[in-house]
């Protein structure tokens, strides 16, 4: 039996390995502001998983050009930039990241896109609809929550405390309400931190649950309340998403929608994690509590289990936690 646990939990450290290396791989962001009629600024921000001697280049439309004083970055734009098309050209390969393009006009209109890493070029389309805009923030936040791996872990960890069906969805509902009021006010800039110590935090938050699962003591206030604990390190995961809305920005002519609708996704993406693991779960119990090791997993015991979990969550969030804190502090 011990075995077979300290087989377990070298497996999952391997598994993981390779996640806690890629946990940062946020979109390339590129932004394009409009600082005169038909003159253009442009900023890259690189994600740091991302070397240093494959960079991209932004590749402008053919109707502009930069022989204007003030740097490479300041484009005039003939006819400006709707319909034209912008890309990027790495100098090794493409890195298989997201990016996401914003061209920021001076009526204060803005369009945004994010295209998979297998897209590297995109039309400067007409202004979107509200129902584009709801569409393409539901999609981002999604695809935020399901890469974001400190918040599903922080979410398995939250599952494995709550234990019954009722619990779960209390526990959840608190992590969600204090995540949107954090974003929001974050977003809305009622708020602000730096982002640095919030993401070390975020991680210590992990490895929080972690240590309370291999301790599992009933009495404790993680496992008598533990919407509280969710809440309270929900408020911290929320500047964590958003940081996130903050690299990519929002439609400015259509500010809160796309806020709401982001915010929407992440709920998505979440509840879609959670459905995975519920399923995971019955199909365990479905599947080896029916074959011929059953007796050998009924001596499995759950604390067992959970401390597979524990380790599975642990790993990584103690990392971070090192990673992230030396980032800030030295």
């Amino acid at each position: 039996m011990r075995y077979f646990l300290r087989l377990l939990l070298v497996i999952s450290s391997i598994c993981v390995s390779p996640l806690v290396l890629a946990h940062d791989a946020r979109p390339v962001v590129i932004n394009v502001s409009e600082q005169a009629p038909e003159v253009f600024y442009a900023t890259i921000r690189i994600p740091p998983v991302l070397s240093s001697n494959n960079f991209p280049e932004l590749v402008w439309p053919d109707n502009c050009s930069n022989n204007l004083q003030g740097g490479s970055n300041i484009w005039s734009c003939t006819g400006g930039l709707e319909g034209e098309t912008f890309s990027l050209s790495y100098p090794l390969s493409n890195p298989s990241l997201a990016s996401y393009f914003t061209v920021e006009f001076l009526d204060g209109s803005s369009r945004n896109m994010m295209l998979t890493p297998t897209e590297t070029s995109w039309e400067v389309e007409p202004a979107p609809t509200a129902l584009q805009v709801a569409v393409n923030y539901s999609i981002l936040g999604i695809e935020h929550i399901l890469i974001g791996l400190d918040h599903l872990l922080f979410v398995l960890g939250l599952l494995v405390i709550s234990g019954t069906f009722k619990r779960i969805i209390l526990t959840v509902t608190g992590f969600t309400v204090a995540h949107s009021i954090t974003l929001f006010m974050s977003t809305l800039g009622i708020i602000s931190l730096p982002i640095s110590p919030v993401e070390a935090v975020i991680a210590l938050s992990i490895l929080f649950l972690a240590y309370e699962i291999t301790r599992k003591n009933m009495q404790s206030w993680t496992y008598q309340a533990p919407v509280v604990v969710s809440f309270a390190f929900g408020l911290l995961h929320g500047l964590g998403f958003a940081s996130v809305l903050g690299d990519v920005g929002l439609v400015q002519d259509q500010f809160l929608l796309s806020l709401l609708f982001f915010n929407i996704g992440v709920e998505l993406g979440q509840l879609v994690f959670i459905a995975f693991v519920v399923l995971l779960y019955q199909l365990f119990k479905e599947v080896y509590l029916r074959t011929k090791a059953k007796e050998f997993v009924q001596g499995t015991s759950a604390l067992n289990m959970e401390l597979i979990v524990a380790y599975f969550i642990g790993i990584p969030s103690a990392y971070w936690v090192i990673e992230r804190s030396a980032g800030f502090l030295f």
